[in-house]
């Protein structure tokens, strides 16, 4: 369909069927529309049309099912247009609002929807949010660890005593935590914890030879043996072909056949293996006369490549033989009962969580998945009886009646971006399709390369496995197809991706070989530049920042969690994260406003098809990590005049006002804490200067902050009468703020702190002071979620917040930009998956891998089990057992993988042009590393070094020290290289020092202002014609200027209350309202008549319905307001004089009551939007243009509880009327209720049968 012009591989993969098909898709190469062609011409086909409804098409995220269907309906709708009357098509739009096009948890939810009775489930379940998720989870660890301490079991105290620290046991818990949410992202968790514990049940040698940690061993082995012998062959190249070496040939020829013998032993048991390794040694070089050596560089090589090598062999020896073999076996089998009781602690975790969320009917989005499976295996034996996917261990898993009635609906199964499925999505899409029956049906398309979500248990071996055994050739029942051709970038980008990869990606590191079948091919067409005076694409350029000579001002980012992009605890330096950024923003200016004004940069412009002045928004800089990174490359680019916008994805934890909250909260639960102390003491809270901490300081070096301006305030040091007033007065509000939090629920407390120190105020009048309220209150009820648990206090609460924090629960959501802002993006590398940019900038890639996962007490892995450290409890030390060494090889070389492909997604997000820039501690001593590794194979980096590499510039460097260009590099080490790759790729590299980039920092300070105005003057016609142009617009909806966007039933209420039909009236909506002196100017003379009724409406809403029987619980109540300040003295004597008691003991209240007691739906404030028609608002607009313009109607109704017959809505109203006016006020109010009514049919979907007014001024309720 259509006239795309589909290469002959798109096609194969557009119109393949009748087998399982994988369609291995590069970046850049049409994946989506592919995919979305398929779908077409199945749905379409003349002879055997598909209904849309018999496929399930599962994507990866909400936004990207979206975007699908809405592909579709384009592609069926054009196809409509050219033939209308296709009865085939028009039935196919039919079907799309039904179609089974899903993520995999929706696709979940459905099923379990549909057949919860299988599975005992009540149907009225609902999911829970992330906060509700971890209050449960620490009320329920917290009792398991309880019940166990109580019952004085002496495995569970040996494993508190072996794996938490001697202040509490919060490490255990935190363990058992991360395993149960590790052990969920496999299909049967409770297998694999017995399983986990299980295989340290060791008796022998033997048995332990048969573990897959030996074989992880054994091939990490390999790969560092084996890149001993390449290198020492290089050397052996290198001594005979330079004259005057001749003496060294023996030795590294001895050397060389030793480490082969290593390499063969591998195929042996352990006991072999260290024997063989224990045997390594080397001999002594014989002296050779330099005078006699014909190239002294080589000898220098080859001297380095030896002792490299010695020096790598001890620290493999180090590493894999710590300890003989039988103390391996020993530590493995010490270590059991600790294993078996942490398996069997998580266990019982999984089982009290699982009864926990049934009380509660609620289902968190793991059990989603895992429900769906239950459902869909035959029964729950055969279920425990597996142990992972069928696939993976050659098994068929047994479908159930409702699989099976899936596979015979499902005419095919689509799976987009296959490469970030796990295992148990793996096992569903098998259960629901015929992938292992005669006639096969699943299409998956994806790029293992751009597989980047292993945090979130993404499994790219499911893909390797398919890639590496389905075959090219048509025909068979499992076919692959590779559409490798990049539709995005210039042959520029290509060309150096493709060299970059090639050189550092493989099997090891990268879990693919990147060879000439891997590689992308061009298949964009950019249109030639036939103008002297314009530049596009050039080289890939390659900025390197020296920091050497540049003094450290310290980051620490160790809590940082972005996608979990956070770093290893490093300390990143301002000054060079600063120096960077001012790299780009020059380099940006550059592009924009060349020094040489005759030759501009420009972009091919998709839309016109001709090339174009670059704009701001053609620019992305990619950091894999924008905590901190991004706020000073924002400040230093809005230095150069360049405007850009960051999402920096710090979230709700970050904002300003809530990181001041809780470091208050943190300072009144412990005082001794220095860090958020100073954060209190210099915010608007206390207001301490800087100088006035640096003068407290200065009292005693040795003391914490608290402790000094205490002993200000007992007169033991002398300062200043400001400032030790300043001290009193924060001394005493800490007591008053401790006192109070002790007897205090923790959201009332909070509140009252917001109250008392004036902060919700002050920050309501700060920039977007409304959100930055509405995140205190979040604050707030977050906190009453958590006085409805067990858990109460607020070193508690404190905890409860750092978890939700740590476990990704952060609330805050991201900014949202339209695409046409003309601004330079920041993002993180992971969110520009997907994207495509004209010139992308790639930096901090001197930034250091996350390798903190690494140094945990336990590692695990979903292949090889529990890797813990040993605690000899009697001797008082530990060491890392040989399952953990395993599991840590295996860790780090599945996280270097992922780096690497984190590296593809970045570099191919670009069109025309990539720079890539990076900082190093030590320029000669990071590209002497390069050269070494560089050095030692003609074609690529060794795997074995690549392994090395410490941040993405790392492979970089090794990379471009071989390449044709990478001259700037060798020079800095005299040119010592003669391993030179002449590749299509063509680099710029360029070396900075902090000098460097003050002067030029300078020299754009002084040039600014002057090129800035060439800037402008060229565009000054256009400027003044596009003046002119939208001052003569005549706008069609210019009377649509006086409408609000927003309107609440009370401004429609008052628009009417003259008149006595239901027609809605402007008059008062718009009518100027008289100007007001501020409240603090006014003469106080008591509360207003809407201040007692927003005071009567709070209590209303704040009362605890089980607690109205009597006037004493009423009064009770409202005086435990005014205490924590929910209520001011003031309403507090006012509201005493009303009758509550009456309306709970009225009719209607004892009917809300029973409701309440039911457990029926009782809510109160209830908050809508709606819309209306613009006409409602103002009759005077002309009919034929407004009719159809909307305006928000906004209100927020008293409340509603629901009768089994239908919802009761009920409004306060605390006018004073008379008796026999009664009908007057219903008749004021009739049309708020109107629509209240329709607002409340709407959110609930249920018919609102009665709608009363309580006047609280006569005690009556009043039928409308």
């Amino acid at each position: 369909m259509g006239s795309t012009k589909w290469t002959e591989d798109q096609l194969k993969a557009i119109t393949t069927r009748e087998c399982n098909l994988l369609v291995a898709a590069a970046a850049g190469s049409g994946k989506t529309a592919v995919l979305v062609e398929r779908i077409i011409r199945i749905i379409t086909n003349e002879e055997n049309p598909v209904d849309i409804d018999r496929l399930l098409v599962v994507t990866f995220t909400s936004a990207a099912a979206a975007e699908m269907r809405e592909r579709i309906a384009d592609a069926i709708s054009k196809a409509l247009e050219v033939n209308p009357n296709s009865k085939v098509l028009q039935r196919q739009l039919t079907l799309l609002s039904r179609a089974n096009i899903t993520t995999m948890h929706s696709f979940c939810l459905d099923i379990i929807k549909n057949h919860y009775h299988v599975i005992n489930l009540d149907p009225t379940f609902r999911i829970s949010d992330e906060t509700e998720n971890t209050l449960l989870k620490l009320e329920v660890i917290n009792d398991l660890f309880e019940d166990y301490y109580e019952s004085e079991d002496e495995g569970f105290r040996n494993l508190i005593e072996a794996y938490s620290s001697s202040k509490n046991d919060d490490k255990l818990k935190d363990i058992i935590l991360d395993l149960y949410r590790f052990s969920m992202s496999g299909p049967w968790p409770e297998k694999w914890l017995i399983d986990s514990a299980e295989s340290f049940n060791i008796n022998n040698i033997e048995d332990l030879d048969n573990t897959p940690w030996i074989q992880i061993l054994k091939e990490s082995i390999w790969i560092e043996i084996d890149g001993y012998i390449k290198t020492l062959e290089k050397a052996i190249v290198i001594i005979e072909e330079t004259e005057g070496l001749e003496a060294y040939l023996p030795t590294f020829s001895d050397e060389l056949e030793m480490f082969k013998r290593v390499l063969n032993s591998l195929d042996n048991g352990l006991q072999e293996i260290y024997k063989e390794v224990s045997n390594i040694s080397f001999g002594k070089l014989k002296a050779v006369r330099k005078n006699n050596v014909s190239d002294l560089d080589a000898l220098e090589i080859v001297k380095s490549i030896r002792d490299s090598i010695k020096k790598k062999t001890a620290k493999l020896i180090e590493d894999s033989f710590s300890m003989p073999i039988e103390g391996a076996l020993e530590g493995l089998k010490n270590s059991y009962p600790y294993m078996k009781m942490l398996s069997k602690l998580t266990l019982e975790f999984i089982s009290r969580f699982k009864d926990k969320k049934r009380e509660k009917n609620i289902l968190d989005f793991n059990d989603l998945e895992h429900l769906c499976l239950k459902i869909l295996i035959n029964n729950e034996e055969e279920r425990d009886s597996e142990v992972v996917t069928g696939e993976k261990n050659n098994e068929e898993l047994k479908p159930s009646n409702v699989a099976i009635s899936f596979r015979d609906y499902f005419d095919e199964v689509l799976v987009d971006e296959y490469q970030d499925s796990n295992n148990v999505q793996e096992a569903i899409i098998e259960l629901v399709s015929r992938k292992k029956l005669e006639n096969p049906n699943v299409f998956m398309v994806g790029d293992v390369k751009q597989s980047i979500y292993r945090f979130r248990q993404a499994k790219p071996e499911l893909f390797l496995d398919k890639y590496n055994n389905y075959s090219l050739e048509a025909g068979g029942r499992d076919g692959k197809i590779q559409l490798y051709k990049n539709f995005r970038s210039r042959e520029e980008v290509i060309n150096g991706v493709n060299y970059i990869f090639k050189m550092v990606m493989s099997k090891t590191v990268g879990e693919l070989e990147y060879n000439d079948e891997e590689s992308l091919n061009l298949g964009a067409s950019f249109k030639e530049n036939e103008d002297d005076n314009v530049e596009i694409a050039g080289p890939i350029e390659l900025h390197i920042l020296d920091k050497s000579g540049i003094e450290v001002e310290g980051i620490n980012e160790e809590n940082s969690i972005e996608d979990n992009e956070g770093d290893n605890g490093e300390e990143e330096d301002v000054d060079s994260i600063t120096l960077e950024a001012r790299i780009v923003a020059s380099r940006i200016k550059e592009l924009m406003l060349p020094e040489n004004k005759d030759k501009v940069f420009k972009v091919l412009d998709k839309e016109t098809g001709e090339y174009r002045e670059l704009k701001y928004k053609d620019i992305v800089i990619l950091l894999r990590a924008t905590r901190n990174w991004s706020e000073i490359f924002l400040e230093e680019l809005g230095s150069f005049g360049i405007p850009v916008y960051a999402d920096t994805g710090s979230g709700y934890f970050e904002t300003i006002e809530i990181r001041t909250i809780m470091s208050l909260l943190k300072v009144i639960d412990n005082p001794m804490q220095d860090v958020p102390m100073i954060s209190i003491l210099r915010s608007p809270i206390v207001g301490f200067s800087a100088e006035e901490l640096g003068d407290i300081r200065l009292l005693s070096k040795d003391k914490y902050f608290y402790e000094i301006i205490k002993e200000v305030t007992e007169d033991i040091h002398e300062v200043n009468d400001e400032l030790k007033n300043k001290c009193k007065v924060f001394i005493e509000s800490l007591k008053k703020w401790r006192r109070k939090s002790i007897y205090t629920p923790i959201d009332e407390f909070i509140w009252y702190l917001y109250m008392d120190t004036a902060y919700y105020g002050y920050v309501g009048a700060m920039p977007n002071g409304k959100l930055r309220q509405a995140n205190l209150k979040i604050l707030f009820q977050r906190a009453k979620q958590f006085e409805n648990t067990s858990f109460k206090g607020l070193f508690n609460f404190i905890n409860f917040v750092n978890k939700l924090r740590n476990s990704s629960g952060d609330m805050g959501s991201a900014k949202v930009l339209g695409e046409n802002e003309d601004v330079v993006r920041i993002m993180s590398i992971h969110k520009s998956k997907g994207l495509e940019f004209p010139v992308v900038f790639t930096s901090g890639f001197g930034k250091q891998f996350n390798l903190m996962d690494l140094n945990k007490s336990i590692l695990y892995h979903d292949d090889l089990g529990f890797g813990p450290d040993y605690v000899d409890l009697e001797r008082r030390n530990s060491y890392s057992t040989l399952a953990k060494e395993a599991i840590k090889k295996k860790i780090l070389y599945e996280t270097l993988s992922e780096e690497m492909r984190i590296l593809y997604v970045a570099f191919t997000r670009a069109k025309e042009k990539l720079i890539i820039t990076g900082a190093v501690k030590d320029l000669e001593r990071s590209i002497n590393k390069w050269m070494t590794a560089a050095a030692l194979d003609n074609e690529i980096i060794p795997a074995s070094e690549v392994i090395k590499g410490k941040n993405y510039l790392d492979w970089v460097g090794m990379a471009l020290c071989k390449h044709r260009d990478g001259e700037e590099l060798r020079k800095v080490l005299g040119n010592k290289s003669s391993l030179i790759i002449n590749d299509d790729s063509i680099w710029k590299v360029n070396l900075w020092t902090k000098n460097k980039l003050t002067v030029d920092k300078d020299e754009v300070a002084v040039d600014e202002n002057s090129e800035d105005e060439l800037f402008i003057n060229s565009r000054i016609d256009y400027i003044d014609k596009e003046i002119e142009r939208r001052l003569g617009y005549n706008y069609k909806y210019r009377l649509a200027g006086g409408l609000p966007s927003n309107v609440s039933v009370s401004d429609l209420k008052k628009a009417l209350y003259e008149h006595e039909d239901d027609s809605i009236m402007t008059v008062n909506i718009f009518k100027d309202k008289e100007v007001l002196k501020p409240k603090f100017l006014q003469e106080k003379r008591g509360l207003s008549a809407s201040e007692r009724g927003t005071a009567i409406h709070f209590v209303m809403q704040r009362l605890d319905l089980s607690k109205v029987y009597t006037k004493e619980e009423i009064d009770n109540q409202i005086y435990e307001m005014k205490e924590v300040s929910l209520l001011s003295e003031e309403e507090v004597k006012v509201i005493e004089k009303v009758n509550f008691l009456g309306f709970f003991k009225s009719e209607l209240g004892n009917r809300m009551l029973s409701a309440f007691k039911s457990g029926n739906l009782v809510k109160r404030e209830l908050a809508f939007y709606t819309e209306i028609s613009s006409l409602n608002v103002d009759n005077s607009l002309p009919k034929e243009v407004y009719e159809n313009e909307k305006v928000r109607l906004q209100g927020i109704i008293d409340c509603i509880f629901e009768e089994d017959d239908g919802i009761v809505l009920l409004d306060y109203k605390t006018d004073y009327v008379e008796a026999s006016n009664e009908y007057k006020i219903i008749d004021k109010y009739r049309v708020q209720l109107k629509y209240y009514k329709e607002a409340v049919e709407k959110i609930t979907g249920k018919k609102v049968k009665e709608s009363y007014l309580y006047l609280f001024g006569i005690g009556k309720e009043a039928l409308l």
